[in-house]
Parts: C-alpha cells; structure tokens; sequence
C-alpha cells in the first residue's frame, strides 16, 4: 500500500443541486392536489420569482381544496399570482368570478397555465396590476396572495391595495413563510393599520403560515383605540384584578386572536390577552 499523506489525498463528489434549485430550474412542475394533479409550465430564466411555483401557493391551494366554502360563490382576487395555482383550485370551487393579477411580465405564463388547467365553467379574468399605480375595478370578497412579501415590497402600497379592494366582510388569505424579521414586522403592521389577522393554519412540512386579514370595523377600531391607550396601564401596574396576561413567544401568533368582546388580543413585545369588555365599561 501506497504511504501517502492525507493532505495530498483528494476525491471527487458529485455536486447535487439543492431541491429548491433543482424544482425552480425545470420547465413544469407537476404537484398533486387531492384527486387532481397539475403539470405547471414554469419559467425561473425569464420571470424570476413570478416564474415558478413556491411552497406557499401550494399550501395556499391545498387549503382552498379541503376547505370550498371559503371561495364557494364569491368573488375572488388573487395577487401576486405567478402560476395561477390557488386561482386554479379556486375555480373548482365554484368560485363566482375570478381575477388573477400579477405583473406584465408573468401575466403570459399566468394566462398558459390558467387556460391549461383551470376549470372552464368558472369565469376568470387575468389582468396586468401594478400595486403602486394601477386602480381595482371592484371591491372583492375574497382576496388571495401566496408569499407577497419579499424584495423590494413595501407594506404601505400592499396595506393601501388592502383597503381599497376589500369592505367590511372582505376575508384575505395570506399564506407565507415567516423567514425574517421583515415578514413579522408586515404583519405587526397590520394590526397597527386596524386589520383583525390571526393564524389559522401551520403546515408543517414547508414550515408555511397561513393568515386571515380583515379589516376591522368601527366599532373594534374604537376597542382598539382604547386598548393601545391603556397599554402602558397594563404593563406599568400589572393589576392582576383587570387582566390576564398570557406572554407568548415573539413573532408566535395566537389563533383564537379575535376582535370583539373578549379575548383582545395585542402585541406588545410578545402577545397579551386582554378583555375587552373590561375596556369598553372602563376608563371610556
């Protein structure tokens, strides 16, 4: 046997793409959703992110299947749309209309897979949108959007599409993945712009949440109001007599987080629960 020092010895290893690189990198993704399965067309070179399915648009559609009565004759807008997955599920649904947005450059791929998968008895109209200029012709019951926050998107143009494309019964579904601060913070803000949100669903294979947003009506804005006004009572005094508090760990939502007579719940360094009614017979 040949006495050769370790430092000089080398071996070759078989370089294996990741498995994020190797599904963005195909030209169609195949994904199963209950007895259906979708061969999508995908395009990472031409249209960055837009161009390819991501885990939360998968979730985001399961979800939508397993649960039909959140878009059973409604009408439905899907931002940030790229592949048109959960506005697929959608229109097998029974969904009432659908409007699948995205920008000008993925809109081409959208239109392909939508026309290639979707169910044709569903009326679904796709159109070009840009958040920071371009108007809604409606305002929607249902508005979907699968991991919008990412770049360089800023809160306020999607908070502001938010008001303007929903009323008071508005449901969003927001599902993404909670990767950094940033992602916490845009929902943080959202409780501060008067949107109810809770967490009603975490899969846990991609690690994926999803959100339900509404807008909060003036009767919980005002709940609210009172509620950040006495805050700092709370955290100054912690007079056990008029509230439980329940820390939970940062950036950890609470499902039941709920905005009417009890159970109010908001963040302050962590979550805190706190009845509202107390509030609303108190310190008016």
């Amino acid at each position: 046997m040949s006495d050769v020092s370790r430092e000089h010895c080398s071996a070759l290893v078989p370089y294996v793409k990741p498995t994020i690189l190797r599904d963005f990198s195909t030209d169609q993704r195949t994904v199963t959703i209950g007895e259906r399965t979708f061969r999508l067309r995908q395009n990472w070179q031409q249209n960055g992110v837009a161009g390819v399915i991501w885990d939360s648009g998968i979730v985001l559609a399961r979800y939508i299947s397993e649960h039909p009565e959140l878009v059973a004759n409604r009408t439905v807008l899907e931002l940030g749309a790229g592949l048109g997955l959960p506005s697929i599920l959608s229109s097998y649904q029974n969904a009432k209309i659908i409007h699948a947005t995205d920008r000008i450059s993925a809109i081409s791929l959208l239109e392909e897979n939508i026309r290639r998968h979707a169910n044709s008895n569903c009326n679904i109209e796709i159109f070009a949108f840009d958040w920071n200029v371009d108007k809604l012709p409606q305002k929607y019951q249902i508005i979907l959007g699968a991991d919008l926050i990412y770049g360089g998107i800023t809160f306020e143009s999607l908070i502001r599409l938010f008001r303007d494309a929903s009323d008071s019964d508005t449901v969003i579904y927001l599902c993404s993945k909670i990767r950094y601060q940033r992602d916490q913070d845009f929902y943080d803000q959202l409780l501060r712009e008067h949107f109810d949100v809770r967490e009603i669903f975490y899969e846990t294979e991609f690690a994926v949440n999803i959100f339900e947003i509404k807008k909060l009506t003036t009767y919980c804005k005002k709940v609210m109001y009172k509620v950040f006004l006495f805050t700092k009572f709370l955290f100054e005094y912690r007079k056990k007599k008029y509230f439980e508090k329940k820390i939970y760990p940062k950036h950890v939502l609470e499902p039941n987080y709920t905005c009417g007579t009890k159970d109010l719940i908001i963040m302050k360094n962590g979550w805190l629960s706190v009845d509202s009614s107390f509030l609303l017979n108190s310190h008016s």
